[in-house]
């Protein structure tokens, strides 16, 4: 079964016992390895237990298919469910079809990166009625500003709509990276008070969107094809991955094209900017407000399409998703001329 949504937190905190196996994949490798340590701990009470827990390589795996079945059927010293982790991609399939077929209680956590829909391991465990598959992509603005409440709120702190907005904008997409970010800044806030300031924000949390990912949405943004072309660079030497950055331009394009709609409507587009939820960090406005000058809607829908179509092609195989990406980049670049 596929889960989404609301389904996930409450499976990673109980699996039940009918699940034999759950796949945990995606580009946030950061949310990938939170979540498998998640539901590791749920099964097993911890990661490391040598009695209930075990870890096996993905070559190990490839050259015994019956490893993950036997690890699976394996009785836990001292009672108690175990938990089997593998981290791979394709080449476990075969040994997650067997051990789905195994006898025993035990739970095998695949922990796999971004994987298209015909990967054999999705199709596995997306239809089999005891295995479970969980995507785990880059945190939408709405999803950051949660993951920002909840971690400062569990410290006993509070935080004002500008700070909340900073945060968002700069804590990148690697959740793992969000989260070790978010508790240096509860660290520095000891003793300082309840609330986050902007201030506070901005002196524990710099540009950790990727730096690159940034600078390629304000090319885009702006039209610029030389700025563009440096930054998109930039962005993939640092580790950013083709559709996380093609997501951050879809979240971009999109509240522009909602802005763009109070326009087309009469409102100027200093108050179209303001009227966006979540609210666009300050620093970012002049941006928001030059694209809409720049930007109609008919295009904005038009740099949408180009986007999701990019995505697809990426998730379909069709090609190097680098070359896709800078293709699909460039032509939004001219779309703003």
């Amino acid at each position: 079964m596929k889960l989404s949504g609301r389904q996930i937190d409450s499976f990673l905190d109980d699996p039940g016992n009918t699940v034999a196996a759950v796949l945990i994949y995606g580009p946030d490798q950061g949310l990938v390895r939170e979540r498998a340590d998640r539901i590791m701990r749920a099964v097993a009470g911890s990661t490391d237990d040598p009695f209930r827990t075990a870890t096996v390589n993905e070559q190990d795996v490839a050259d015994d298919a019956e490893r993950l079945a036997a690890e699976r059927s394996a009785m836990a010293f001292g009672g108690g469910r175990r938990a089997v982790r593998a981290d791979g991609g394709d080449r476990l399939a075969p040994a997650v079809e067997r051990a789905l077929a195994a006898e025993g209680d035990g739970l095998v956590i695949i922990v796999a990166g971004d994987l298209t829909p015909r990967a054999k391991l999705r199709k596995i465990c997306e239809t089999a009625p005891n295995a479970a598959a969980i995507p785990c992509y880059a945190d939408d603005a709405r999803a950051m500003e949660q993951v920002i409440r909840d971690t400062l709120s569990s410290a006993g702190l509070t935080i004002g709509r500008e700070a909340q907005a900073h945060l968002a904008a700069n804590l990148g997409n690697d959740r793992l990276i969000s989260r070790r970010e978010l508790e240096k800044l509860v660290l520095y806030m000891q003793g300082a008070g309840p609330e986050v300031t902007l201030a506070d924000a901005q002196a524990c949390v710099g540009d950790n969107a990727g730096r690159g990912t940034e600078a390629v949405t304000r090319a885009l943004a702006g039209g610029d094809v030389a700025g563009l072309l440096s930054a998109y660079a930039s962005a993939r030497d640092l580790g950013e991955t083709a559709v996380g950055m093609l997501r951050a331009a879809q979240r971009m394009f999109q509240r522009l094209h909602l802005a763009a709609g109070d326009v087309a409507r009469g409102t100027r587009p200093e108050q179209a900017v303001d009227n966006l939820r979540p609210p666009v960090f300050f620093k970012e406005k002049p941006l928001f407000i030059n694209a809409l000058r720049s930007w109609t809607p008919g295009r904005l829908g038009t740099a949408l399409d180009v986007l999701t179509e990019a995505e697809r092609a990426c998730k379909s195989g069709l090609g190097p998703d680098e070359v896709i990406c800078e293709r699909a980049f460039i032509r939004l670049a001219r779309l703003a001329r």
